[in-house]
């Protein structure tokens, strides 16, 4: 299985992505007229855009556990070399519950109109989007940075 996936995974994947967009492609222009249609209120009812929300989530969920499953088989196979790797994912855990710890639990401005109109989320659950997005910034600017300072001394090497 693993020199299949070697060889053949990429296009594999690129060609199930490939489909389950055409397929979404095709849904969405066959019931686009209906959709225009419909008054504003009830566009948000509609069930046309369903597949491709459930394609790209199942694809995200097969891809998240095809990596995980894949790097415990590499993690477990050379444990000493992917002492790093471990160093690496526990920091962006720490980072995350840092950044959860500081979120608040309330929506101000656009994000509260946006939050209402979803119908509400809880507290825990912005606090949980807030230190997303809060770990996410802050791994984004130590990429930059590492990416900034690897240049500058590939240019003295």
């Amino acid at each position: 299985m693993y020199k299949f996936l070697t060889k053949n995974g990429q296009l594999f994947s690129f060609s199930l992505g490939l489909a389950i967009t055409a397929i979404f492609f095709l849904i969405a222009i066959t019931g686009m007229d209906r959709f225009n249609a419909m008054p504003k209120e009830e566009q948000f009812t509609t069930t046309i855009f369903n597949f491709g929300l459930v394609g790209a989530l199942a694809l995200v969920v097969i891809a998240a556990v095809a990596t995980l499953v894949f790097a415990a088989v590499q993690m477990a196979g050379n444990l000493r070399n992917s002492l790093w790797g471990i160093v690496g994912a526990l920091a962006i855990v720490g980072i995350f519950l840092v950044s959860y710890a500081m979120a608040e639990g309330e929506a101000t401005g656009a994000i509260k109109r946006a939050v209402d109109n979803a119908g509400g989320i809880s507290a825990n659950n912005l606090k949980i989007i807030g230190g997303a997005i809060t770990t996410s910034l802050i791994l984004l600017a130590a990429a930059t940075v590492i990416f900034v300072v690897s240049e500058i001394r590939n240019i003295f090497k």
